[in-house]
């Protein structure tokens, strides 16, 4: 029991340390990272019996060969294209270990408990952002990305986090109230117009599921207090940004606007897709492969773009259309057996997940360290829930 405390309190650590994938490391000529080595550690310390013995495959087993398809065509696509340093690398580091870990992750920490980890780090990763804007550290156009290399990757890691907060305010009003306003002032400096759109899309999901948890009408009068306040927040948002220049290239349509340069990575994307229909253009490939094409387009808007700012998009490009299909056909059966669930869990995760794929139109919501855990952790734990529901560790 001893033993199993002491994993369950490190697994725990681990999670709220996600951010230290960031303290890059070389061992034995291997690229890793600190965050890395803790989920290693982790999951080869779960290996002794008395946490083996709690750990059930056979609940999972359904999603085996979704899960095959993607690591084959993420390996084909890798062997195919030759760019192998980067590919393996990325197959181990996006898919490999972040897969294992949140798999053993979910069978040996309380349920609740890894929704607070989540909380925990991105509360953590806002109020250093928020250090930062007092500081005067933004992007060249007054954009908060504090330590990471992009807004948007600020903005993706705290959105699946402020879900978890909204969900767990009334256990405790006075704290979730600071660190949510902390979160949010972070998320709203960011100036991702994505995020927001995910985030108001997931908490309408959440109150939808809350309200057919407790039996009451869709259309209660709490629930429409609930998505008018959400909305109201939105629309505050939207009317405080008008004078930024990022909304007003969006308003007036300006040629050089970040939805016109996401429609140009997207014709190029898709051009790629035509080109490499099958086996895909390699994992960490996009960036060379988005200059190369640069001669059927005119001058790109943005240079410097190492994914194609669309989740599904990636996948195709990157694991080929057999990780593609195996991506799909993961999402299809996990939401067929959860969206009707009335568990708590369950549902603060189903509605974090419809948030990652409204996000991943827009931005690629997978293809890094800390948000392929997210992602993982916010899947096999709400199976977990879901199949163990009666378990008192839920």
């Amino acid at each position: 029991m001893k033993k199993l405390l002491n994993l369950e309190n490190f697994i725990f650590i681990t999670v709220v340390s996600l951010p230290l994938y960031l303290v890059r490391l070389v061992i034995f000529g291997v690229p890793t990272n600190l965050f890395e080595l803790m989920m290693m550690f982790a999951v080869l310390a779960s290996l002794n019996r008395s946490v083996s013995s709690k750990i059930e495959l056979r609940d999972y087993r359904k999603y085996f060969i979704p899960i095959v398809l993607i690591i084959f065509g993420l390996l084909i696509s890798t062997l195919y294209n030759g760019a192998y340093r980067v590919g393996f690398g990325i197959i181990k580091s996006w898919f490999i270990v972040p897969i294992i870990f949140s798999w053993v992750a979910v069978q040996v920490v309380v349920k609740k408990d890894l929704l607070k980890a989540i909380y925990f780090s991105a509360l953590g990763v806002a109020s250093v952002a928020v250090v930062y804007f007092f500081l005067g550290i933004v992007t060249f156009d007054g954009r908060l990305q504090a330590i990471f290399n992009s807004p948007n990757y600020l903005a993706m890691f705290l959105v699946p986090a402020i879900v978890i907060g909204v969900a767990k305010f009334i256990e405790n009003k006075k704290f979730y109230t600071i660190s949510l306003l902390i979160m949010l002032i972070g998320l709203y400096l960011t100036f991702s117009y994505a995020a927001w759109l995910a985030l108001l899309v997931s908490l309408a999901i959440l109150f939808l599921k809350k309200e057919v948890e407790t039996r009451q009408c869709l259309v209660s009068t709490e629930i429409s207090k609930k998505l008018f306040w959400a909305a109201l927040v939105c629309l505050l948002i939207v009317f405080l940004q008008v004078g930024s220049d990022k909304m007003q290239s969006l308003i007036h349509a300006d040629s050089r606007s970040s939805l016109a340069s996401r429609v140009m990575i997207w014709r190029s994307a898709g051009k790629m897709i035509v080109g490499n229909l099958i086996v895909g253009i390699g994992p960490g490939n996009f960036q060379n492969k988005y200059l190369e094409y640069q001669q059927y387009f005119p001058p790109y808007l943005e240079w410097a773009v190492p994914e194609p700012h669309n989740i599904f998009l990636a996948f195709w490009l990157q694991a080929g259309l057999l990780g593609l299909v195996g991506f799909g056909w993961l999402l299809v059966l996990w939401f067929r057996d959860l969206f009707r669930s009335k568990n708590e869990a369950v549902v603060i995760c189903i509605a974090i997940m419809i948030g990652i794929l409204i996000h991943g139109l827009l931005d690629t919501t997978y293809f890094k360290n800390d948000l392929a855990v997210i992602f993982w952790l916010v899947f096999f734990l709400a199976e977990s829930c879901n199949c163990n529901k009666k378990s008192p560790r839920t």
